[in-house]
């Protein structure tokens, strides 16, 4: 019986497609910690949390990872295809530092103003997404991929 070791992988962005391809490894982040995925996982929905998507494509060596920062979405998975929608999801390697921490700054003064509870919700979110990107950019920018 031969076993199956890589599924299909789609990483889908709001407005471009970040990755699709053959992947032996996926694991992306939760409330309730890291959820991993390989060939042949049961069916699931899950919802996906802003913080390290971590995959591995088909060709890679068994060592290897490559890394995203992601923000929140959902993730489908099926026999032998993986659909992960979130609104952005980038490179460390292309995260720009200095844009990341101007929004840091905009999201901590917002924060400040002391506005309505939806204005302020908005504020943290921003400041959680400019905090996972300097976070991801510090952590894996430069890692060799292959």
């Amino acid at each position: 019986m031969e076993t199956i070791k890589s599924f299909q992988l789609k990483i889908y962005e709001a407005n471009s497609v970040f990755f699709s391809g053959a992947a032996e490894f996926l694991a992306v982040p939760t409330a309730e910690g890291e959820f991993g995925v390989m060939a042949g996982h049961e069916a699931a929905v899950v919802a996906v949390k802003e913080g390290l998507l971590k995959y591995r494509k088909d060709e890679d060596p068994e060592d290897s990872m490559r890394y995203a920062a992601v923000s929140a979405g959902i993730m489908r998975v099926e026999a032998d295809e993986v659909l992960v929608l979130v609104e952005s999801a980038e490179d460390p390697d292309e995260i720009d530092e200095n844009r990341a921490r101007e929004s840091e700054k905009a999201a901590k003064d917002l924060m400040k103003l002391k506005q309505g509870r939806l204005e302020e919700q908005l504020a943290e979110a921003k400041l959680k997404r400019a905090l996972n990107r300097l976070d991801v950019k510090k952590k894996y920018s430069g890692r060799k991929k292959v």
